[in-house]
């Protein structure tokens, strides 16, 4: 009996360790700085492990959807780039195995894309599962709102539905205008859901537009 005991704490102790390991990995991961951050990503050889508590999963992630938008990443070559979405479209698959609705997962599938059809299909379950969330949406129409308007209904409903969540908050309203400046080529998908809009969301929406343009 003693002996049954014995083992049964050691491997209680054993997949408390790998528990730890696993939580103390993705935490100095999603700690670390964004240069340290996208080296690991690149190299690819020592990825953090999906930790198993909701809160770590979602920094990881979060660090991933981080690295891809800064500027460090931008200045890289493709094939550089191609590598750090490869580790992080790695992280979320393994999340989406032990969970197949966690909507960062979804986001970070889709950032880590370049094929459109991936991209809307991850762009649709990430909004579907995480609808009012600003970070998603924000990555969410960076990365998907070129694809507005080319015959995939789904997709358009779901960018329609992320500037409609945007532009009811300030926040929301700075950051669209924002878009709208630097996206010129997308202002008319911008303009024509904002359009759609009550009379004070559209004349909010437009000062902050002016306001940027005065600054």
């Amino acid at each position: 009996m003693k002996l049954f005991t014995f083992i049964l704490s050691s491997i209680a102790v054993l997949g408390a360790a790998a528990t730890f390991g696993k939580e103390y990995g993705a935490a100095f991961f999603a700690r670390s700085s964004d240069v340290a951050a996208f080296e690991r990503l690149a190299d690819g050889a020592e990825l953090p492990q999906a930790p198993l508590s909701n809160r770590a999963t979602r920094e990881v992630l979060m660090t991933c959807g981080a690295v891809q938008q800064g500027l460090h990443y931008a200045l890289q070559p493709s094939d550089v780039q191609d590598r750090v979405d490869a580790s992080c479209a790695r992280i979320a698959t393994t999340v989406l195995v032990r969970n197949p609705t966690y909507a960062a997962a979804h986001t970070i599938i889709m950032t880590s894309s370049r094929s459109p059809a991936l991209i809307a299909q991850s762009l649709i379950r990430s909004q579907a599962t995480a609808p009012r969330e600003a970070w998603h949406a924000e990555l969410r129409l960076l990365k998907g709102l070129s694809l507005y308007g080319t015959g995939n209904s789904a997709l358009d409903r779901a960018i329609d539905q992320d500037i409609t969540f945007l532009v009811q908050s300030f926040e929301g309203r700075s950051w669209l205008a924002r878009l709208y400046q630097e996206r010129t080529a997308q202002r008319p998908a911008i303009v024509q859901i904002i359009q759609q809009r009550p009379t004070e969301e559209q004349s909010a929406f437009l000062r902050e537009v002016k306001q940027l343009g005065q600054n």
